[in-house]
């Protein structure tokens, strides 16, 4: 139950991001109090970045909360350098792109969704290749076993 309660950690975070964002937004649109102070000013640099990565990553986040022990573990091992390295990433580039200088001609919207693709397409390629690689042990293991008894 516990290594559920882990696996499911991807969604709930994915989730709250995306919560985040809509909740900022309906706060600095709809009550007054809310416009001018701390969360209008993360509302852009900081929620909306946050939210079209989480986007990119639901589907992985799903698929995750299904998968075993060990393939989570292996994600895990990819995610603890990826995403600190995405957000570093995303911070630092502006967040608009309309500079005189085209040093950075993307905007931070842009890098977070390309960065949000990337983790996903490098989830799944692990994913699945550990899963077929989980899948074939078991089959040559089942194979090997009914040579051994001269079954096959």
């Amino acid at each position: 139950m516990k290594t559920k309660i882990i696996q499911l950690t991807p969604i709930i975070l994915v989730l709250f991001a995306i919560g985040l964002r809509y909740f900022s937004r309906w706060c600095v649109d709809s009550i007054p109090a809310c416009y001018g102070t701390w969360l209008h000013s993360i509302t852009f640099t900081f929620t909306k970045p946050i939210f079209f990565f989480a986007m990119a990553f639901l589907p992985i986040a799903l698929i995750l909360a299904f998968v075993s022990r060990t393939i989570f573990q292996s994600w895990l091992r990819l995610a603890i350098w990826f995403v600190p390295l995405s957000l570093l990433i995303i911070f630092i580039t502006p967040v608009t792109s309309n500079s005189w200088m085209p040093l950075f001609f993307v905007s931070r919207e842009e890098v977070s969704w390309y960065l949000g693709v990337l983790f996903a397409a490098l989830s799944l390629l692990l994913i699945l290749c550990r899963a077929l690689r989980s899948v074939m042990t078991e089959k040559g293991k089942w194979f090997s076993s009914r040579r051994k008894s001269g079954q096959v």
